[in-house]
């Protein structure tokens, strides 16, 4: 596990911390902004060094300019059983090759090594630099990726999740403590496969690799992470992910305000209380774009001010009754949720990989590329999220 991905996982984990009964909020608060940080310099070190490597390769910089560097010998080894997956994955060597591969262009035996090295049967993998540019395009494009409590976990994974926290009592001097009843779900997450194919005349294999690079990731970032927002949203259950749509079997009053008109500050505050008090730190609104302007925004108090208002510290962010709006055109047409995302556990077991076929668009004179990545949710506490729907 890189660095990066240690990231993810610590926020990960802090986003269930948080909702603890007795956690340190300042404390968390003060290691989120530190990671966060943290990730986006190291995203934007990747990124220039990317740039600083292709200028090498393609001879418009000399390596005595860039103090320290070692030029690598044709020499190096690649061998499986020496250097790790991950170390050949990161290499400069397998990036040049991975490109050339998916550009048609011929490697020199050092990169092939790489690339052979580097690749297993689900498919080359995306060099690491790639990946966490990727992964950051992802995350901004489907939003509820960094809402749910996402793990990066290889094969199946189970993860227990806190659901009831009892209250605690005061104790009765010389008396047996009776230990509290909190209960555990354990979350057991599979894989179902997600893939796009794209295809794109062969003048790609004129572009350079930033160029490539910055199409290819833009692409499969868009197609691959709607995807995968879709089934954390609407994801059946059944030989699929589990989506939110499908957190209780039967919604009911229970969970559910229900009617035939237009959502009314009634409604939204008779949905604000139907979530128990303990998921509110994390709490946030969930619709689609058409929902928030169409209804939400025309929605007003006893004192006829909006109740829906803009994020001021979060710019083109909206904010209903003090919590966070996040806006999804997965969300279907008339819905609103409200919850505690966090209790969605999801696992990206593999990162997105890519093959490419001249083959299949020969007579087009083009390339197909087909994304592919293995991901899995489940809603762990299904109490922790409520919805409005107009029928």
């Amino acid at each position: 596990m890189n660095r990066l991905q240690e990231i993810e996982a610590r926020l990960a984990a802090i986003k269930t911390e948080i909702t603890a009964e007795g956690a340190d909020i300042e404390k968390l608060n003060t290691e989120t902004d530190t990671l966060i940080n943290e990730r986006k310099g190291l995203i934007e070190a990747a990124e220039k060094r990317k740039n600083v490597l292709d200028k090498i390769a393609s001879g418009e910089a000399q390596t005595t300019l860039i103090q320290g560097f070692v030029p690598t010998p044709a020499t190096r080894s690649f061998d499986p059983s020496i250097v790790s997956r991950e170390d050949i994955v990161a290499s400069q060597e397998y990036r040049t090759a991975f490109y050339k591969h998916l550009r048609g262009q011929a490697m020199s035996e050092v990169e092939q090594r790489a690339y052979t090295s580097g690749s297993t049967s689900a498919g080359a993998a995306i060099p690491t630099d790639t990946q966490s540019v990727l992964f950051e395009k992802m995350v901004k494009l489907a939003p509820m990726l960094s809402e749910i409590t996402l793990l990066r976990v290889a094969g199946n994974v189970s993860f227990a999740v806190q659901s009831v926290r009892n209250a605690g009592y005061q104790h009765a001097e010389n008396a047996a403590i009776t230990v509290s009843a909190d209960a555990i779900v354990s979350v057991t997450l599979a894989g179902y496969e997600f893939n796009k194919v794209i295809s794109i005349s062969k003048t790609v294999q004129t572009m350079s690799i930033n160029a490539f690079e910055g199409w290819l990731t833009s692409m499969l970032a868009e197609d691959i992470a709607r995807l995968i927002e879709d089934a954390i949203i609407n994801g059946s259950g059944s030989s699929a992910p589990q989506g939110i749509a499908e957190a209780h079997t039967t919604w009911a009053t229970t969970f559910e305000i229900s009617t035939t008109a237009s959502i009314t500050y009634d409604n939204v505050m008779d949905l604000i209380a139907l979530l128990p008090a303990g998921y509110d730190p994390q709490a946030k609104f969930l619709t689609n774009k058409k929902f928030v302007y169409q209804q939400l925004a025309k929605v007003k108090d006893d004192q006829k001010n909006p109740i829906l208002v803009k994020d001021m510290a979060e710019g083109l962010r909206f904010m209903l009754m003090g919590y966070p709006i996040i806006i999804s055109d997965k969300v279907v047409d008339n819905e609103m949720y409200f919850g505690d995302y966090t209790k969605v556990i999801g696992n990206l077991s593999q990162d997105i990989t890519v093959d490419m076929s001249e083959h299949s668009s020969f007579k087009n004179n083009a390339i197909d590329y087909r994304g592919g990545a293995i991901f899995d949710s489940k809603v762990a506490v299904p109490e922790a999220i409520v919805r409005f729907k107009k029928n």
